[in-house]
Parts: C-alpha cells; structure tokens; sequence
C-alpha cells in the first residue's frame, strides 16, 4: 500500500537515528584530535573533558578553550579542565574573563587558588572590592592569600574592611578567613576591629567569637589596653572603641549588657597570660550583678547565662595572671553576703588557686571567721583544690573543732562531695611538700580526682622538678577524657603554663594535633590554640 512503512524499514530508520546521536566513530587520542571538537554541537562537552584528560600536554589549546568560553554551556568543565592542564601562566587570559563573570566566578578563583600568580591578583582584588560576585568572596580571599603568602601586610586595610562586612551577605566565613589572616600578621591596627568582632554574628545566630579569640591572643601585649578598658567599663580609655560598640549593637539588636558585662573580653582577657590584667579581672569578680528589667523571661536567662560564664572566665584568668595584689578586693566579695552565691564561690576558688598558693591562708581565714554553715559546707571544695602543705595543719584544727552537722557531713559523709573531698586532702597525706617523684605518681595513677589535685600542687610549687613534672603532664593529658575529665585537663594545663615558657610550645603543638585527631576534643583545640601563643612570648 502507497504511504505505508513496512516493518523491516521502520525499524532500520529507527536504528540509523540512533546511531547518528549515540555513536562516534574515531574517538580522538590527542589534543589536536579533542580540540577539533570544541565547537560541535553535539561532542563539545566530551572535548573539553577529554582535553583535562590528557592534563599539561594540551596546554597549547588554552587559547581555543578560552575562544569558546563565553558562548558555552559547560563553563565549569572549561575551568576544571583549565585546573587539569596546570599551565597557570597560559591561563591567566582566561581566568580573567571567568573571575570577571558572576556565574563563574566562584570556581574561577578556587583554580585561582592552586596557581597562587600574581597575574591574577586584580580580578581577584574586583571580587573582594565590589559586589559583582560577591558569593565568590571566599574563594577569591583564599586565592588572595595565597598569592600575597609572602607579604600578607599588604593588604591589612581590605583584611579589616572585609572583617567589618555585614556576614549575613557575603558569608561569615568570609569574615572569619579575614581575621585569621589578620591574626596571621598579628595586625595591631586591626585590634579595635578584632574586639567588635567578638560580639559580630548573623540573623542565624553564627558568630566570630573563635576565630577572634585566637587572633587577638596572639596579639599579646599590643591587645591589652583595650581590652583591660572594656572589660573595667572605662570608656574614657577607648572612648572610639566604645563608640564603635556601641553603634554596632545598635545594628545588629543586642542589648548593652551583652558587650559591656559579656563573657567575651573577659576570657581574651586572661588568654593573654599578661599579669597586668589582674586588677581588671578581679574588678570584674566584684561588679555588682544588676538584672535587665522590664524584658521577657528569655532575654533575662539569657543575661543569667551570661554573667556565669562571665564569673567563670573571670576566676579562671586569675589562675592564669593572679598574685596577692588581688587578694584583700577579693576577699571583699566573698565576705559580702549580698553577692551572688556562684560570684562569692567563684571568687573564693580565685583566691584559693592564685599562683604559689598566695591566697590559701587568706581563704582559710574567711572559713574561720564565717558564721554561716551554708557558706562554710561549699566552701571546703575550693579550699582542698588549692590547700597546701603550710596551710594544711590550721585547717585541719578548724576541721576538728567544726559543730555544724552539714559541713561535717561535707567531710566525714558517704555522699559523692564528701568521697571527693577526702580524695583530694589525702594527696597532701601521701606525698611530702616537694616529693616531685610523689606528685607525678599521683598524677599518673588514673584516679582524675587525685590527679586533679596532684596537679594543682605541682603547678604551685616552688622546688618541683620541673623536668619530671613537664614531662609527665605532657605525657598523662593525651591519655585523659576530654569530655570526662573536663577539670583534670584544666588543671593539667594550668599546670604546664605555670611551670612551661616557648621552649614547650612543641610539646604543646603536639597535645593540639593529638586533640585534633580525637572526638569529643573540639573545645580542647580552641584552649590550647589560645595557649600556645601566650606561652610562646613567656622566656
């Protein structure tokens, strides 16, 4: 019948469709071969991958990837074929027109990265100046530093530009790069910048506190000032610093305690293991807690939250810093029965673990004069962290001569405080003032009470070998819990900065790559990274 197919011709017509669109005959083996197909149609996206295929060999086609670079679909290919090729010289023309482009800009300056020319420096600076391709700023400042690795300085002022953008829209991860590098160049133009950073954070509730707090602890004594100013409240010391606090809290919707009375400063504060911070820590021990009022219930916890974590960094960067110079405004604090119960506490354990047990007999003192047993029964824990040996006999006969039932329950009873609180007195027992051999057998022991209490006395100790005791604290941290043993690593760490200087920073670096490699040990990477600086400027 005219007009009707068989079925035999059907089905070859059918077969010689498929075989138009989904067979090639001679696939090409070089360069020369793929490149003639950069412009088919149908082949042009195996061209281009079969170029990075055959890598630097095909770098004199470059030119004729560049020539259909901005008319093609397969822009990313291109660059991942450019990226294979690695001849970065030959591709400077083209990578210009990509970091130039929105659409491409992204993956350009990841390849930007890995070449590190100069050439390609001024699209990359176009990235970071402008908002033409602003997703494309993290990559292209991690292009930039690589580029400019031999003379960071350079580009202080864009660094700190780029610390101070809004993150909810090129990204806080740019923000954060940025003050890594500038802590990289320990950049002291940057400080103010770096402590407003400490507060900066997105709509989403992501923040710079981390990264800040590492940059400025390298900083040393050059973030001092500003510091001991804000963490004091005394606005006549940094009068520009307060005022760029204060508008950028305004922007972003934080209310005034949140930089003035924060936890922020107060641990960069003691990150900086300079003994000239002591008086503004131990004011800060003292400053009155005034409660926001008129606010809802979640703002005020939040505010409570706060001031705890403010107490805390307070009392732990005297540990660090502390002498007897802040005893009597101590002191002060923890005899006014007004005060918070954890800001009197806290206070009380800042005193009991300054350096060389200067404030052991001071608390002593207060336990002997306070008539209260509620105050009395919490206070035996501070007072057995930090007790040494010259101080040991006047508490015991305090001990001995005690009526009140519950604090006598807080030494003699059955209960898990009264278990430690025994634990932690029989190191004084066993081991003789300066039995370093002693001490460094308790530390090892397993038990991470004693251990806590081996290494407090270690840490305070005039005549320690500190040899042995160094050796034995950079052996025994790697072996604790992170998560567990939260307060033995604290202290061990305390111990090494008491008796360590720079000629430990390897040992410490080796702590640090250990905590890295193991789970549950994020929060010991941050410490010790802080650590490291602090102790690298101590001779």
């Amino acid at each position: 019948m005219r007009g009707t197919w068989s079925m035999g011709v059907l089905v070859a017509a059918l077969a010689g469709l498929v075989g138009v669109g989904g067979c090639h005959k001679g696939t090409p083996t070089t360069c020369k071969g793929w490149a003639k197909l950069l412009k088919s149609p149908v082949r042009s996206r195996d061209a281009i991958k079969g170029l990075g295929d055959l890598g630097n060999n095909c770098k004199e086609y470059l030119p004729a990837l560049e020539e259909v670079f901005p008319a093609s679909q397969y822009k990313d290919e291109i660059l991942q074929t450019v990226k294979a090729i690695n001849a970065p010289q030959a591709s400077v023309s083209l990578l210009t027109k990509a970091l130039r482009s929105p659409r491409t800009a992204t993956l350009a300056a990841a390849v930007a990265e890995d070449f590190a020319i100069p050439q390609l420096r001024g699209p990359i600076l176009e990235i970071l100046t402008t908002d033409a391709a602003i997703k494309a700023r993290e990559n292209a400042l991690k292009a930039l530093a690589r580029i400019d690795s031999g003379d960071l300085k350079q580009d202080e002022a864009l660094l700190i530009t780029l610390l101070r953008a809004d993150p909810n829209v090129q990204g806080i991860q740019v923000n954060a790069l940025a003050v890594k590098l500038l802590g990289q160049i320990r950049s002291e133009k940057a400080i103010p910048d770096l402590i407003v950073g400490l507060f900066l954070r997105t709509q989403r509730g992501a923040q710079l506190y981390t990264p800040v707090r590492k940059a400025l602890a390298g900083m040393g004594t050059a973030a001092l000032a500003p510091l001991v100013a804000l963490v004091s409240g005394d606005e006549p010391k940094a009068p520009d610093l307060f005022r760029d606090l204060r508008d950028t809290a305004k922007k972003m919707g934080l209310f005034d305690w949140q930089w003035q009375e924060g936890p922020e400063p107060v641990q960069v504060l003691g990150d900086l293991g300079d003994p000239a911070a002591a008086p503004a820590l131990a004011a800060c021990l003292a400053k009155p807690l005034n409660p926001p009022v008129g606010v809802e219930d979640r703002v005020l916890r939040a505010w409570q939250v706060a001031q705890q974590n403010r107490i805390t960094m307070c009392m732990m960067g005297l540990w660090k810093v502390g002498d007897a110079s802040v005893i009597e405004s101590l002191r002060a604090v923890v005899l006014n029965p007004e005060n918070d119960a954890k800001q009197r506490l806290d206070t009380a354990s800042a005193i009991a673990l300054l350096p060389g047990f200067a404030g052991v007999g001071a608390l002593v003192d207060i336990y002997r004069n306070s008539k209260d047993p509620r105050f009395r029964a919490p206070l035996l824990k501070p007072l057995s962290l930090g007790m040494d040996w010259g101080n040991l006999d006047a508490f015991r006969r305090l001990l001995q001569a005690e009526k009140s039932e519950l604090v006598k329950n807080r030494v003699e009873g059955e209960d898990e405080d009264a278990r430690e609180f025994r634990a932690t007195m029989s190191v004084l027992d066993d081991c003789r003032r300066g039995d370093t051999d002693c001490l460094v057998q308790k530390l090892r022991g397993g038990d991470p009470v004693i251990g806590r209490k081996a290494a407090i006395l270690i840490a305070g100790m005039t005549d320690v070998d500190r040899a042995k005791a160094l050796s034995a604290l950079f052996e025994v941290y790697p072996t604790t819990d992170p998560v567990r043993m939260i307060d033995f690593r604290r202290f061990i760490l305390m111990a090494i900065w008491r008796l360590g200087d720079a000629k430990n920073v390897p040992d410490l670096e080796r702590l640090l790559k250990a905590d890295r490699d193991r789970k549950g040990a994020g929060y010991w990477v941050d410490e010790i990274e802080t650590l490291i600086p602090a102790m690298a400027r101590k001779t």
